[in-house]
């Protein structure tokens, strides 16, 4: 039993398995209908048309079907919309999102520039000579402490005699 909800944990795992089953079906309905929609739509060429996506601002992520031979220049020009047209609150906030993938993009490309430029390099150099540093300083307290140590030594030995 599940402490946490109170149900048996067979019920949860089953509603969790059920869940993905529905997902699936859903899933697979959407794919059979771009199926049928892409068999069904031919160009003037006589071929399928191919299924593209648009990436211009106003119809940003949408879909369209489009003759296979437009890319080669001896296409028919044959165009239809798969998808509906989104609202324009939708456009505004894909553009948005894109705008910060954009800037991320540019800040991790300005980073790889500095990595690059030797930036990590000087960290890890400056880091190394930090630490022959402490060695150094390290070697010299010991020879500062047996100096003292023999001088001490040879003070209590003047003292002695």
């Amino acid at each position: 039993m599940d402490q946490r909800r109170g149900v048996p944990e067979s019920t949860d795992s089953t509603s969790s398995t059920s869940t993905r089953r529905r997902r699936a079906t859903r899933l697979r309905r959407v794919d059979e209908d771009v199926a049928e929609r892409r068999l069904s739509t031919m160009c003037h060429c006589g071929l399928f048309a191919r299924l593209y996506t648009s990436w211009t601002e106003q119809n940003l992520g949408r879909r369209f079907f489009g003759c296979r031979n437009y890319q080669q220049g001896k296409g028919c020009c044959f165009f239809k919309w798969h998808d509906s047209e989104m609202g324009e609150r939708a456009k505004d906030v894909i553009n948005e999102l894109l705008g910060h993938v954009e800037n991320l993009n540019d800040r991790n490309v300005g980073l790889r520039t500095m990595d690059e430029g030797g930036v990590a390099a000087n960290v890890e150099d400056d880091i190394a000579s930090i630490y022959a540093d402490m060695r150094n300083n390290e070697r010299r307290l010991k020879q500062t402490l047996f100096a003292l140590f023999i001088t001490w030594l040879f003070c209590l030995f003047l003292l002695c005699r």
